[in-house]
């Protein structure tokens, strides 16, 4: 576990002041910040010429010309952000790929460009990143434990392991879905759902190697150990090398006794895969298995429980119930939760009350839950093996044929009410012989409960697009606690709608991931 300090204010003397980290070091010794060879500029002998002492007009400056050129680093970094951003998004992708299969069965495919179509290298995302924090004074504690957090007041503390503490304003539970912290605040609560139960491999020996399958179906549903369910995939040039590609397969489950084991996928995985992507299993070297769960509950995003203690990505339930978690769910709101989280502390708004203000409720997540039942098999519900297909099938026809406004949004996990109505309006017309088995897949209660996100998911909407911009202008004259509030409300909004989303084409990806990156 990795713990980020943050700068902190002086609290009471029950802790002595701000904590001291007898274990803290530097990363390097300090660079010089001229040569000592370099001819002096008339500013550097000017101020080295000052004498320090007795109090002199003027805002702002230093006697230090250390000082100067500190600040003059900073202003560099500030002029070439744009620069740097753009050549950081270059160095952390490893290969870009088009175009990418949408396929069922043999009912049909649709071919999409630029939709999950960069391979990102995370240790050259992550070197990037640490070396940005830690140039604007971040340190990093690596292989430290936590025992326990105590949260007071004005600060929260954590005990190490080591017997040592580190002491913060605001703690960030980045730890994903099985948090300790979460756990204690779900108190072993069973998620609702499993958005996916997925295992694969990365392998070396692809010939084929060019595209990428965002999901595809090769079959109906099917037995699995004391379960069924319905086997979906995707796959991926990966990073490593020109022959090397990763492949995943997934399904989505109710957690029952008789939910299949990962193992059992597994092994359903090397039996099936190598006919999906025809090749066969021994002329690949496997370089890397891989497996993960990923649970979903209906209360999601979580509310803050505690004050000065904020779940931050999978940890938040922020993901949608019907696409991978990570970093992939997250980026849409880094710029939301990084300006919030920044107002925040600002403010000192670290109650649990106003930290709950950053993972509000947002319909169209909500609204997804009902896909994520749509594509779960379910013996008792009485529908045909191929069912799910059918439904995806007709969806995704559908969607294709009202155009990019409404294929791209869904295929990029963001639900919008004016696209979803138009989508399931022309399949309710066209496919009108899916409808009473789509009621019995997914069953009244859930249905009912999705109308009352539906009717929410069209009201956020509504107030995004017509009373946002009659309250924004006039909320930097509200104080500090209520422009905050409303800040997130309208970013509530904004978000739960879907609203943040852009239809981009190439070069406007890489201006918005840009933006993401300064943020």
């Amino acid at each position: 576990m990795s713990i980020i300090q943050l700068p902190l204010q002086s609290h009471p003397s029950k802790f002595n002041g701000i904590s001291k980290h007898p274990f803290a070091y530097n990363a390097g010794k300090p660079k010089k910040l001229f040569s000592p060879k370099a001819v002096s500029s008339r500013t550097q002998r000017i101020m080295e010429s000052i004498s320090v002492g007795g109090e002199v007009g003027g805002a702002g400056g230093a006697y230090s010309y250390e000082a100067l050129k500190r600040l003059d680093n900073v202003w560099s970094s500030i002029c070439s952000i744009d620069q740097t951003a753009e050549d950081d998004i270059e160095q952390a992708t490893t290969s870009v790929f088009n175009p990418n299969r949408c396929g069922f069965e043999t009912k049909g495919e649709i071919w999409v460009s630029n939709i999950l179509n960069l391979g990102v290298s995370p240790a050259k995302l992550i070197d990037i990143m640490r070396d940005r924090f830690t140039s604007l004074g971040g340190v990093i504690f690596e292989n430290c434990s936590v025992s326990s957090i105590n949260v007071y007041q004005d600060i929260a503390v954590l005990q190490l392991m080591e017997g040592k503490i580190l002491s913060a304003s605001l703690i960030i539970d980045a730890m994903g879905n099985f948090s300790p912290i979460l756990k204690q605040i779900r108190g072993g609560r069973k998620p609702d759902g499993v958005c996916q139960l997925i295992v694969g491999s990365c392998c070396r020996g692809f010939k084929e190697n060019s595209s990428s399958d965002v999901i595809f179906s090769s079959a109906e549903a099917k037995p699995v150990g004391r379960s069924e369910a319905q086997y979906f995939w995707a796959a991926f040039p990966a990073g490593s090398g020109p022959l090397d590609r990763t492949t995943y397969m997934f399904t989505y489950v109710e957690p029952k006794p008789s939910s299949p084991t990962i193992e059992e996928l597994l092994e359903d995985y090397w039996d099936l895969m190598p006919k999906y992507q025809d090749v066969s299993l021994d002329d690949l070297e496997v370089l890397r298995v891989i497996y993960g769960i990923f649970p979903t509950y209906r209360d999601s995003p979580l509310p803050a429980a505690f004050d000065r203690i904020l779940q931050f990505g999978d940890a938040s339930g922020i993901q949608s119930p019907i696409s991978f978690g990570g970093f992939g769910s997250l980026t849409r709101h880094l710029g939301r939760l990084s300006n919030g989280i920044h107002e925040a502390i600002s403010g000192n708004l670290l109650d649990s009350d106003n930290l709950s203000l950053l993972n509000p409720y947002m319909p169209n997540l909500s609204a997804s839950l009902l896909f994520q039942r749509a594509m779960s098999v379910r013996k008792q519900a009485g529908v045909s093996p191929d069912f799910i297909n059918d439904l995806l099938y007709a969806n995704l026809m559908t969607m294709q044929r009202l155009g990019d406004p409404v294929l791209r949004p869904f295929l990029q996990d963001v639900i919008q009410f004016g696209p979803l109505v138009k989508a399931l309006g022309l399949v309710m017309l066209t496919k009108p012989q899916i409808i009473p088995s789509t009621f019995k897949q997914v069953g009244f209660p859930v249905l009912i409960d999705w109308l009352g996100h539906f009717a929410s998911l069209g009201s956020y909407t509504f107030l995004s697009i017509f009373i946002d911009p009659l309250i924004r202008p006039v909320v930097d004259t509200f104080s500090t606690e209520m422009k905050y509030k409303w800040n997130r409300q309208l970013e509530a909004w904004k978000y739960g709608s879907g609203l943040d989303y852009k239809l981009l084409n190439h070069e406007e990806v890489i201006t918005e991931s840009i933006s993401n990156i300064r943020q």
